[in-house]
């Protein structure tokens, strides 16, 4: 059951949504729809048409899905599982763990927070013109609910990703806690808005999956384990929702795709440190190899593909790299939310519970599915063994696909899994500092240091 909402232009309009260019272009064909006297004078009120609305609140839709790609980005450069192979001192500052709060320039971790708070303005200007132009009829309409889940999935991202947000435009800092408590709130909206919709089985599908899907996250995030396991519980077998790219345009592509592929940027590549699992099957053809099981290390996981060839630099080179077979394709979609992710919240609920038996069952459905076909692992017998256990299964279901720097964060392993030193979370966007009016330069407190 995957939504990779092919056909609606998704990835065409992501970057551009705003510019009423677009809409424009959508509608001429519309007849006199647009007739105004001066086109020049077209202004955004013109965009509460029916014909239109769709257009409308795809962008915000897309504009997620382009935010989505440049996190995983950053992210991944503050984990174990990416480093810097690239010639830009941000992205070094990023891999080594440098950053600080307030930190001196923008630098690349500054781009993705200010694109998803972007984002989350356009859901919540959509939300206001679908109320605006369908009324009553907006309840049960699949872009209400839309409009509302992009909302929930942007603080969401937020509170991942970095240690301190604002809560809506223009508002004091808060810090990553806080925003992922909202997110909570507006799933639970958007929910109720998705179970709504009529006319529309597909859509009330999709958004339902992702609205159980997204919160059963947050709820974990925030420590609130029951709840997230009844939200996990919720998500349908298979289900999956997957951004979507484009190859055609700089504006439509995975980011992802483009920096961390040997074929093209090689900017980003795996960590060293995991480096020395990598079996490699074919260095000068097909370029085969994967980062080995943590349990049975002659086995392949193939959940953790890379690309290595022969003795290739990154594009410092100076660095080996190993490309991420997953990015191989700049218009190849990536996971957002799954059926799969929800089976490693159960596990980790059971786990934290001292559940070790549930926990091993869940995970072992995932090592021995079809396509991953790894032996199962007995039970654990200690705690400490079962939080490994687990652990080392979302890394390698999630790999590369950016939930590592909060799994280090929120289980106190960045310092003996990268040292000390460095940073947890990333910093406030500097630009978010500077264009705020709530906000002054050195106030800030976060992120905590390994």
């Amino acid at each position: 059951m995957r939504h990779r909402n092919e056909g609606v232009g998704i990835g065409r309009i992501a970057a551009r949504w705003t510019t009423l260019a677009v809409f424009l272009s959508a509608v001429s064909c519309s007849g006199n729809l647009l007739d105004v006297p001066n086109p020049q004078a077209f202004g955004t009120a013109a965009l509460d048409n029916a014909v239109i609305l769709q257009t409308v609140t795809n962008g915000a839709e897309g504009l997620l899905h382009q935010a989505w790609s440049g996190y995983i980005i950053v992210t991944e450069l503050n984990s174990d599982e990416i480093m810097s192979t690239s010639t830009w001192i941000d992205w070094e500052d990023i891999s080594f763990g440098r950053l600080r709060h307030d930190w001196a320039t923008a630098g690349s971790f500054s781009a993705p927070q200010d694109a998803i708070l972007r984002t989350r303005f356009a859901a919540q200007d959509a939300q206001v013109r679908v109320q605006n132009v369908l009324g009553a009829k907006a309840a049960t309409s699949a872009m209400n609910a839309q409009t509302l889940m992009v909302d929930a999935i942007s603080d969401l991202l937020l509170g991942m990703g970095w240690c301190e947000s604002p809560l809506s435009a223009n508002a004091v800092r808060s810090p990553s806690s806080a925003i992922i408590a909202q997110s909570i709130t507006k799933f639970t909206k958007a929910i109720a808005a998705a179970q709504a919709i009529t006319g529309d089985a597909a859509s009330l599908a999709k958004w339902t999956g992702v609205g159980y899907a997204g919160r059963a996250r947050a709820n974990l995030l925030a420590g609130n384990l029951a709840a997230a396991a009844a939200d996990a519980a919720q998500v349908p077998a298979g289900f999956e929702y997957d951004a979507i790219y484009a190859e055609g345009a700089s504006t439509t592509q995975s980011q992802t795709g483009n920096q961390f592929n040997q074929n093209r940027n090689r900017s980003g590549g795996l960590r060293d440190i995991l480096q020395s699992r990598v079996h490699v099957i074919d260095s000068t053809t097909t370029y085969e190899a994967y980062v080995t099981d943590w349990y049975a290390p002659t086995k392949d996981d193939h959940r953790m593909a890379v690309m290595r060839t022969a003795k290739q630099l990154g594009v410092n080179n100076h660095t080996p790299y190993y490309g991420i077979t997953k990015y191989a394709s700049r218009s190849a979609p990536i996971r957002m939310f799954s059926a799969i992710e929800a089976t490693l919240i159960q596990a980790e609920v059971a786990m934290k519970g001292g559940d070790f038996t549930t926990e091993t069952n869940l995970l072992n459905s995932l090592r021995t599915r079809a396509g991953v076909g790894l032996a199962p692992v007995p039970v654990p017998a200690t705690a400490a063994a079962a939080q490994t256990f687990l652990l080392n299964e979302r890394m390698a279901e999630l790999f590369v696909e950016g939930y590592r720097q909060m799994d280090l964060y929120r289980f106190n392993l960045v310092t003996p899994t990268l040292g000390p030193g460095r940073a947890t979370l990333l910093p406030l966007s500097l630009n978010e500092i500077l264009a705020n009016p709530k906000m002054t330069l050195g106030a800030g407190t976060c992120p905590s240091i390994s």
